[in-house]
């Protein structure tokens, strides 16, 4: 049986990666500015763009910008939104392929890292990722969690999850401890509202450093920090007891970006 062009489209409202026949395991994008990005890195030869998926009112200024190689599906607006199974209006949306991930390498030679053992929610993900590649940071070493290349965590992180090297393991503490041996001197720092931790405000980091997220719930265990050389923590006013994981490590990012 041949392979229906829009199947991989079909009722994305939790999906993940798609297997195709040719390319293997790939990912959606959806929304202008998105695809118009995937679309972008396609054409730069850093991503491939397998189909994008158009509206008729859209597809006649996305046929320009397709890569080579890349198909342009046309369509009404409400065969995509049936299609998709929920109601679309953003016009375009986009199949690539995912790409090999980084070298080991290049995570030894980063100098800002942002460290994820555990995340629960694809929403969060997404929105560290974005801020790890907003801020500047080299990478973000991540352990079990949502799909990296999930429909939201693809949405969420607004493109970041293609332009940033994300590396995901079993078990990150492995290759961060790597990290920290590559070169005297860096600092593996937690996040944690802990009675020992140092006002963030205060916190001066070294010219090499990983940052720790813990997960949404538990945040790091007592394991986990003592695994870590200190931890920092954002004070809290108005009664409040903690940030969402995204809130404050967007904050403590900032923080090792500009005070290092």
């Amino acid at each position: 049986m041949a392979f229906d062009p829009w199947e991989p489209y079909r009722d994305l409202r939790f999906a993940g990666t798609r297997e195709h026949p040719v390319h293997g395991p790939c990912f959606i994008a959806e929304g202008r500015i998105l695809v118009e990005d995937l679309l972008a890195a396609g054409r730069a030869g850093r991503l491939q763009v397998v189909s994008v998926a158009a509206t008729t009112t859209a597809a006649e200024a996305t046929r320009a910008l397709l890569p080579e190689g890349t198909e342009l599906l046309v369509a009404e607006p409400e065969a995509l939104s049936e299609l998709a199974g929920f109601s679309f209006h953003r016009g375009l949306m986009a199949l690539a392929k995912v790409p090999p991930p980084p070298p080991v390498s290049a995570l030894l030679s980063a100098r800002r890292l942002l460290v994820l053992p555990r995340l629960y929610d694809g929403e969060n993900l997404g929105l560290l990722l974005r801020s790890a590649a907003a801020l500047g940071l080299d990478g973000v070493l991540a352990g079990p969690g949502p799909g990296l290349w999930s429909r939201r965590t693809v949405r969420v992180s607004m493109g970041a999850v293609w332009r940033i090297p994300v590396w995901r393991v079993e078990d990150p503490w492995s290759l961060l401890a790597d990290w920290r041996l590559a070169e005297a001197g860096s600092e593996v720092v937690a996040a944690a509202l802990t009675p020992t931790a140092e006002d963030a405000r205060r916190w001066q980091p070294p010219s090499r450093s990983a940052l720790v997220m813990g997960p949404e719930d538990t945040g790091l265990d007592p394991d986990q920090l003592a695994r870590c050389n200190r931890a920092v923590a954002i004070p809290m006013a108005s009664g409040m007891d903690s940030l969402n994981v995204a809130a404050a490590g967007a904050i403590l990012m900032f923080r090792m970006v500009e005070g290092g």
